[in-house]
C-alpha cells in the first residue's frame, strides 16, 4: 500500500473532498495528495483516504492512530530523486509505505511525528 508521488496538498481540499472523514475536533496539520488518493496527518492519526474505481465512489478509509505507531523512518529527496520516502511501522505488520514529493515539507513532517509517538 502506499502513494506514489504524492504531492503537498492543503487542508481545505481535503475538507471539501472528504471532509465527512473528521472529527469535529480534528486539526489537519499536513495533507498529501496524488490525483485521487490523501494521506493526512491530524492531531489525532494519520487518516489514508484511497479512491478506487472508475468513478471513484468506491473509497477506503484507513485510520492509524499514532498510539499504534511503533517508529517511522523518512528519507529525504536527494539530488536526482523525485520524492521522498516515509515508512510507517506497527507492531507485528509490514511497513506503510509513501512517496512525497520533493517540495513538500517532510523535515516538517518528521518533527510532527516525533512529537505524536509515544515515547
Amino acid at each position: 500500500m502506499g502513494l506514489l508521488n504524492a504531492t503537498a496538498a492543503s487542508a481545505a481540499e481535503l475538507i471539501d473532498k472528504h471532509g465527512d472523514a473528521l472529527t469535529d475536533q480534528e486539526d489537519v496539520r499536513f495533507v498529501f495528495k496524488t490525483v485521487r488518493d490523501f494521506i493526512a496527518f491530524t492531531n489525532w492519526r494519520v487518516l489514508y483516504i484511497n479512491v478506487q474505481g472508475l468513478t471513484g465512489a468506491k473509497r477506503e478509509y484507513l485510520t492509524v492512530p499514532y498510539r499504534s505507531i511503533t517508529a517511522f523512518s523518512i528519507e529525504t529527496a536527494g539530488t536526482f530523486d523525485l520524492d521522498a520516502e516515509l515508512k510507517i511501522y506497527l507492531s507485528g505488520r509490514a511497513p506503510i509505505e509513501f512517496r512525497i514529493g520533493r517540495d513538500s515539507d517532510i523535515r516538517g513532517l518528521q518533527g510532527w511525528m516525533a512529537t505524536k509517538i509515544d515515547r
